[in-house]
């Protein structure tokens, strides 16, 4: 059956099912928009449904004998006699009945009405208005929302209460038995006929449309406009005249009369016409537009100029306007530049200052600066002079004399006499003006405050000014004040509907409020109002994407470029369509191209140009494309100084410049405008961390830990906690970790960390070995570069030392860091296996790149001749060297104090001291400037020299040193043997045995700290007890230098 096939379901007598269908119909089908498909749509629905009931009809012929049945056929009633629908007594009696009273019934009653409405919606304004009233719809929208088509809700009832029904129900001439539920149908369909330009069909509707025999004005009022756009004007004047003089302001007749006679050229009879409508309604567009144009003609730009700030003080904006404008400015000043060229150059005061005016609206403020600096000052002209020269300022950017001028001029308006006011006009006079000019000033500086402050004593005087108030809009809509935009707009719509920008930053904030639902409503009653409103077709789309509803969006960018559309803002959706689609590339060129066009002319036209920049800069972030981000990101803040992304990217790219001062500031106005980000606190953080202010980062760290939870974030603390030695801090959030991940490898890597930290290499091998295998099994992280080499360590700690030169190979391989080398050299010179170990220096040089007569390449096999036990080639390999770095001089030294030349000795490594001075830790050094004086018998200087590392290394902070205390011990165990005072050197030295080895160990055992204790018991004479730590040494390493040179200084070895 045809009917089913309309409704798009099979034939059926189930009405829930039927119902269903039609609603879903129902949802694309606007009455008004699209009245053929409705009413063919609701016919079939009707239909159905008198299918479906004709079994139960024939069986039983029952009717609804319910009180809400037996209600509705009185509501039923009412609706089909027109006269009675547009009677609110009628709808008043219908509410007295029981079921509306009736507290358990009432809303049943509603429901039953609202899904009457849903068939039969021609109804007034003030009937839904008052039902209202009584039900309550507004207070339980969303109750409606959930039970009935938002369409139906949003176009029948919100719209029905907001606005008033057009054509106006109450001009019928109502009769009976005539058909105005058709009428109505069809007087739609003209109207869409004629809002889609379409003048001759709109014309032949409207013939039809009298065949009804049904009396209302507005069909007139339309058949004359149409007749006046097909330029068939005596047609259109005889329909407009003969009009009842009772409806000439709702047809806007002397209007229509002004523009029939002003096109037949007959202009002074148009002009009186203009004025009356003008009389009676100052702002009117049309009526401002028209006479203009007259006084254009007659060479009268002034007062033309003069009707169509009117038309802009009311918010108003038209292109044709602004072509006007622009037009009459250029009239101004060729008539006064040919006057000047002729030599008639004589001009009253209040002429040349409108002369200056207009230079100054016209952006030639050199010229208007001249101008009225030729005008003497004087009572008659102070108060135009100080308003023009605040102005000019203000373009020239001279904030602090645009205020100077401003408040000249407002001290001149309270100093003035009424009789000298009366001389000016209101603009030069009205306070209002002053402050709108002051807050205009204030604004252009980026004083926002001031601004709304100087603004807000205008609209004390004028609270109705809707400049002021679109003013006031655009400074709340910078300072993201999108709840009070949202206030403002309402006022200046309910002030005058028609101005356009309101109902455009009421849909900008919305949709920054990310109150998408009624932004895309916004945008559908604009486009209803306006189909060609090509701001609120933006805007729809953009919340399209935004909703992921892609493939509506790109219907609606099609319908647009079918109609020939050509705008960079449909560029850049579709751009951002690209984007969703994961077409990155496309999307890249289409932002960099739109971007060169913006940077060449910025005409104003791109409804997100914040927006471009972000998605651009989104893109190739972190890429080999090319593109300033920090100049990108600047350029796009010019446009929205607030906006979240650009900020963000801001701070990051000074981050990475270093310009850590000005990074830090960007993260920390992101907070202050966006406290609830979940980042700024980390990104500072990230910026202490990378200058090395270690408690500073855990500062912000743990600032943005208790602001959100966000594992990344606890992994950060737990790395500066690493830096800062925070070892129970940082177990517990390793234990916090370990409880919330599974597999983790980041987290496995830093408990092998913790436990090397405390000397546990054992645990810490177990938990690198887990972090290196789901380091490798894992696509979303990538391991440390430092993971193999630290293994490396942790078995050399071990003992595991072809584990340790596996991993340090494949440290070397992952990362190229030839320090591995030396790492692998070692654990085989420890066993004495010389021969690889010249095979891996021989690498490392390679590595290196440097060639075996280098200073560092002798030094090193210096180096592999002690230990080889080959002095005698060591001392000659570094007498061999040209230019010895500091490091070579003391390994020289060293060899030469074991060797017994200890002047040459104390005079290399006094050279090294001095060299490394203010540049590293010499505490090594001095110790063995210490052990030479004493071989010297130099006491004094020795001391000297132990109590220079006793300085240097205090016992009263020892936690921040907790992974290096060996060292320290160590250290200090020295230089009191050379103090001579060996209780305290060997409790020191005893302590560095049994503390926890250094972090960055690779021995089994603190060997350097038994090379103290062999050295205390040399310098005590117990040669016995020496040979016995040397013994203890070599077992552990064959290789180690200290050793070797102390056993070669006792003759163990020549």
């Amino acid at each position: 059956m045809k009917i089913f096939k309309i409704l798009g379901i099979e034939p059926t007598k189930n009405e829930m099912e039927i119902k269903e269908a039609y609603l879903n119909k129902l949802s694309d089908t606007n009455p008004e928009d699209k009245p053929e498909e409705f009413m063919q749509l609701r016919k079939a629905y009707e239909e159905a449904i008198e299918y479906a009931n004709q079994e139960d009809e024939e069986d039983t012929n029952e009717i609804d004998n319910t009180e809400i049945g037996l209600w509705m056929a009185k509501v039923r009633e009412v609706y089909n006699n027109f006269r009675a629908r547009n009677d609110i007594n009628a709808w008043s009696e219908l509410l007295k009945d029981d079921v509306c009273q009736n507290i358990g019934t009432k809303t049943d009653a509603r429901d039953a009405l609202l899904e009457f409405f849903m068939q039969n919606y021609y109804l007034p304004s003030a009937v839904i208005r008052f039902l209202n009233e009584f039900f309550n719809f507004e207070e339980d929208i969303d109750e409606l929302y959930e039970s009935f088509p938002a369409e139906f809700i949003d176009n029948i009832i919100v719209d029905g209460i907001k606005y008033d029904e057009y054509p106006s129900y109450s001009l019928f001439e109502i009769k009976d038995g005539l058909d105005y539920e058709a009428f109505l149908t069809d007087f739609y369909e003209m109207n869409r006929k004629y809002r889609e330009r379409d003048i001759e069909k709109t014309y032949d509707l409207l013939q039809d449309l009298k065949e009804y025999g049904i009396y209302h004005p507005e069909v007139d009022k339309k058949e004359a406009v149409v007749l006046y756009n097909l330029d068939r004007l005596d047609e259109a004047w005889d329909i407009i005249s003969n009009i009842d003089p009772k409806y000439n302001e709702v047809v806007e007749a002397d209007l229509l009369k002004g523009m029939i006679l002003a096109d037949k050229g007959q202009n002074e009879e148009a002009k009186q016409y203009y004025k009356t409508v003008l009389k009676r309604e100052p702002s009117n567009v049309m009526a401002c537009e028209g006479l203009c144009i007259i006084y254009k003609n007659e060479g009268r730009f002034a007062e033309a100029r003069e009707l169509l700030t009117v038309i802009n003080s009311e918010g108003y904006e038209y292109e044709e306007i602004d072509r006007l404008f622009d037009e009459l400015n250029q009239d101004i000043i060729n008539d006064y530049e040919n006057k000047v060229r002729l030599g008639q150059d004589k001009f009253e005061t209040d002429k040349l200052l409108e002369i200056a005016h207009t230079y100054y609206i016209v952006d030639r403020l050199d010229e208007a600066y001249n101008i009225a600096n030729s005008i003497e000052v004087d009572e008659n002209t102070d108060l135009m002079i100080y308003r023009l020269f605040a102005r000019i300022y203000l373009d020239m950017k001279k904030y602090d004399e645009a205020l100077k001028y401003a408040d000249m001029w407002k001290n001149g308006i309270e100093n003035a006499s009424e009789e000298k006011l009366n001389n000016f006009v209101p603009k030069y006079k009205s306070m209002e003006n002053v402050y709108f000019t002051k807050a205009w000033i204030y604004n252009q500086k980026g004083e926002n405050n001031n601004a709304l402050k100087e603004l807000n004593k205008s609209l004390e005087i004028l609270p109705n000014d809707v400049q002021f108030l679109n003013m006031k809009n655009k400074i709340l809509f910078a300072n993201q004040q999108y709840e009070e935009v949202l206030k403002v707009c309402d006022k200046i719509i309910e002030i005058n509907p028609e101005v356009s920008e309101a109902y455009m930053m009421k849909i900008r904030s919305l949709y920054e409020l990310e109150y998408l639902k009624e932004a895309f409503d916004e945008c559908n009653d604009i486009l209803y109002k306006d189909p060609y409103n090509l701001f609120a077709y933006i805007y729809k789309i953009r919340i399209l994407i935004e909703v992921e509803e892609i493939e509506m969006a790109k219907e609606e960018i099609k319908s647009l470029r079918n109609e020939d559309v050509e705008n960079q803002n449909l560029d850049f959706l579709e751009a951002l369509i690209l984007d969703y689609e994961d077409k990155r590339e496309e999307a890249t060129e289409i932002y960099k191209n739109l971007i060169k066009k913006l940077e060449e002319e910025d005409d104003g036209i791109l409804a997100f140009p914040e927006e471009l920049y972000f998605y651009y800069i989104n893109e190739i972030f972190n890429t080999d494309e090319e593109g300033d981000v920090l100049e990108l990101a600047q350029k796009g803040l010019k446009y929205s100084p607030k906006h979240q992304g650009l900020l963000y990217y801001k701070g990051i790219e000074l981050s990475i410049r270093e310009q850590y001062n000005d990074a830090k500031e960007t993260f920390e106005y992101i907070e202050q405008l966006y406290p609830d980000n979940g980042y700024s606190d980390r990104k500072i953080g990230d910026i202490y961390n990378d200058q090395d202010l270690y408690e500073k980062a855990l500062e912000y760290y743990n600032k943005q830990i208790e602001k959100e939870y966000d594992i990344d974030d606890y992994f950060k603390r737990v790395q500066v906690n690493l830096e800062l030695l925070n070892l129970d801090d940082l177990y517990k959030d390793l234990v916090y970790l370990d409880k919330n991940l599974k597999d983790d490898p980041r987290l496995y890597e830093y408990f092998g960390i913790y436990y090397n930290m405390i000397d546990n290499a054992k645990k810490s091998y177990e938990y690198f070995i887990k972090a290196k295998k789901n380091f490798d099994n894992s696509d979303e992280y990538e391991s440390s570069s430092y993971l193999e080499g630290t293994l490396g360590l942790v078995c050399a700690k071990l003992g595991m030392r072809e584990d340790a030169i596996k991993y340090y190979r494949e440290n070397y391989e992952n990362t190229n860091d030839a320090s591995d080398l030396i790492d692998i050299y070692n654990q085989y010179v420890k066993v004495g296996d010389f021969d690889k170990g010249e095979e891996i220096l021989d690498e490392y040089l390679a590595a290196m790149n440097k060639s075996k007569l280098s200073a560092e390449a002798m030094s090193r096999m210096a180096n592999l001749n002690i230990e080889k036990r080959n002095m005698k080639a060591a001392l000659k390999t570094f007498s061999l060297m040209v230019k010895p770095e500091p490091d070579h001089k003391r390994d020289r030294a060293k060899l030469l104090l074991y060797t017994g030349n200890y002047k040459k000795a104390l005079k290399l490594i006094e050279e090294a001291i001095k060299e490394l001075q203010f540049v590293a830790d010499n505490r090594a050094n001095y110790i063995t400037a210490g052990r030479i004086c004493l071989e010297l018998g130099d006491k004094a200087k020795a001391h000297s020299y132990a109590k220079k590392v006793i300085e240097l290394t205090p016992v009263d902070n020892l936690k921040s040193k907790v992974d290096r205390l060996p060292y320290i011990y160590q250290y200090l165990g020295d230089a009191y043997i050379i103090l001579g005072e060996y209780d305290k050197a060997y409790e020191y030295i005893e302590k560095a045995l049994t503390s926890p080895r250094c972090f960055f160990c690779s021995e089994v055992k603190c060997i350097d700290a038994i090379c103290s204790l062999a050295y205390l018991e040399y310098v005590k004479g117990d040669i016995d007890k020496v040979k016995a730590h040397l013994d203890e040494i070599f077992k552990l390493d064959i290789s180690r230098t200290d050793a070797i040179g102390l056993a070669y200084k006792i003759g163990l070895f020549k």
